[in-house]
């Protein structure tokens, strides 16, 4: 076989493997945002442009393959889509494989970027650059970021190498972080550290990246994460780019609506896929006051999607026990994992789809078969019987965040539809458990009383008479969840009730929960100290009992790290 003949034939499969794996993806939720042509016919290179911004038109060997349009005065409708055989809105708003039909005998095109204007060139070019396919070294081109100023004073492209490596554990997928940061933006930024929900740093490795910089992939258990971005030596983070870049409340707290502080996206990454984190400029309709802000985001880019996950499941262990504050021990399939606190939940643990035997031990001992299919949450809750030996409740977490309506599964039904709130919303998404053998009815309120309301992403019956150790009923509530981002100013409290009753009499004993509470960063991370609830996976559990000398509470577990 010739040069040339390889080359074609390593293209070929090249863009065969990225249609497959796109085809093979699960979780539309994790879907890459920005595109959507349907190009499927043409071979992708392994050349890939990416933007944070929201408003560029693109030329390659100068045809120009997106189509923006600045909207006039008298259109009837605002910014509507001008498709191209490219993108069906006409629009680049995110990642862009480069079509193998661009590219010279050399595998290489140019790259030109401008300023808008509908229907024809742009009205000032901002950028020209040659991008080069490498099957064995595919490259990504960051748009408007590089720390070099072309001739009109606008950033240029950056090049960052993207991996072709595949976790070495099946379970496992690979990630990175990618400072292109704009040095000006955000009050100045040095360093980087991808962190975990709680602020916690991930890895040395993904810790103190400088600008225009990336650090080395790094291998974790594949789950559910709202990562980090923290600007080293400060008490300040990276916002991830919203969905919808509105109603910013203050230059330190990019959220939707004010509800929520600096927002970061709860995503599932599912195993074998490759990830990066990437942080930059990002344009767009962030306002604060009168003056439009151009801040600093992140965004999560798919580099390798991962398969269809019929594998793995995840199981966590939460020790909801009084009578075992001082640790239960947890086994699976007779593997010792490590002790859980009173209050607390475990670290998670991966497993083969199929079925596993649970043992837990303090105060006594309990043992349970559990059945694990794969992309599989699943909450193990060891707590108290009426005699104080330990029961357990074993509960699905919805991790991500959809829900299905209209009556039938298989989507015939034009009613149905699945919607992502996590991502779209900022929802907080919690469910309710009474854990208390004293208490036969309880049910859980907003403040003074308010009963949680029915919604598209409430179920207002998952709060209500909830008997111990049982979760919502799925025939009646199939979406056992209630969505508390209006607790901002309220809180969460408990009543006991009974059958026809709501609420109830208030548990005057168990404190109340407030916005703080579904918070795991630390305080000194939000400076203007307007932190509301954080959106996430969660549940809140009544623990204790409900006796002389007893302590009952409630209790916050966020399912997402």
């Amino acid at each position: 076989m010739n040069k040339t003949a390889t080359k074609y034939f390593y293209h070929t499969v090249w863009g065969l493997m990225l249609l497959l794996a796109t085809a093979c993806s699960k979780d539309k939720t994790d879907a890459h945002v920005g595109h959507e042509p349907d190009y499927s016919n043409m071979a992708k290179s392994t050349v890939r442009l990416v933007t944070f911004n929201g408003n560029v038109d693109v030329m390659v060997n100068d045809v120009k393959v997106t189509n923006w349009y600045v909207p006039q005065l008298n259109d009837p409708v605002l910014n509507p889509p001008y498709p191209t055989q490219y993108f069906s809105s006409g629009k680049l708003s995110g990642t862009w494989y480069v079509p193998q039909q661009f590219l010279d005998a050399k595998g290489q095109a140019v790259i030109k970027t401008g300023s808008p204007a509908g229907g024809g060139e742009p009205v000032i070019l901002s950028d020209s650059f040659n991008v080069q396919d490498d099957y064995y070294q595919p490259s990504d081109y960051y748009l408007a970021t590089s720390v070099a100023q072309s001739s009109t004073g606008t950033y240029t492209a950056t090049r960052v190498p993207r991996t072709t490596i595949l976790p070495a554990d099946p379970s496992h997928i690979r990630i990175r972080l990618v400072n292109l940061c704009n040095p000006i933006a955000n009050g100045g930024i040095g360093t980087l550290t991808l962190a975990y929900a709680d602020g916690s740093p991930i890895n040395k490795s993904t810790s103190g990246i400088a600008s225009h910089a990336w650090s080395d992939y790094i291998e974790l258990p594949y789950g559910t994460y709202q990562f980090k971005v923290l600007i080293d030596g400060t008490d300040l983070q990276i916002p991830g780019k919203p969905a919808l870049l509105t109603n910013v409340t203050s230059p330190d707290n990019y959220s939707l609506g004010g509800t929520q502080v600096y927002y970061s996206p709860v995503q599932t990454f599912q195993p074998g896929g490759v990830y990066t984190i990437a942080a930059g400029l990002t344009g767009g309709a962030y306002q604060y006051g009168e003056y439009p802000l151009m801040p600093n985001c992140f965004s999560v880019i798919t580099d390798i999607d991962p398969p269809v996950n019929i594998t793995y499941g995840r199981v966590q262990v939460v020790n909801a026990a009084t009578g075992n504050e001082n640790g239960v021990k947890v086994q699976i399939d007779n593997l010792a994992a490590s002790s859980v606190s009173y209050g607390k939940a475990g670290e998670y643990i991966t497993l083969v789809a199929g079925r596993h035997h649970i043992k837990i031990t303090g105060s006594s001992v309990v043992e349970k078969d559990i059945d694990v299919r794969g992309g599989d949450n699943l909450t193990i809750w060891a707590w108290p019987a009426a005699d104080n030996t330990l029961s357990l409740t074993v509960t699905a977490n919805n991790m991500g965040g959809t829900r299905i309506r209209g009556g039938n599964a298989d989507g015939s039904d034009a009613t149905n539809n699945i919607y992502d709130p996590l991502k779209f919303n900022m929802l907080l998404q919690t469910r309710f458990l009474n854990l208390c053998p004293d208490l036969p009815d309880v049910t859980f309120t907003n403040t003074n009383g308010a009963l949680f309301p029915e919604d598209i992403f409430a179920a207002a019956a998952a709060a209500q008479h909830l008997r111990p150790g049982q979760a919502a009923d799925p025939t009646t509530v199939p979406y056992p969840y209630a969505d508390l981002k209006f607790l901002t100013g309220g809180n969460v409290q408990a009543y006991s009730s009974q059958p026809g009753v709501l609420p109830g009499n208030r548990l005057t004993g168990v404190s109340a929960l407030t916005p703080i509470d579904f918070v795991r960063m630390p305080a000194h991370f939000f400076q203007d100290g307007n932190y509301g609830s954080e959106p996430g996976v969660y549940t809140v559990a009544l623990v204790g009992r409900n006796a002389p000398g007893k302590t009952l509470k409630m209790i916050v577990i966020k399912h997402n790290q």
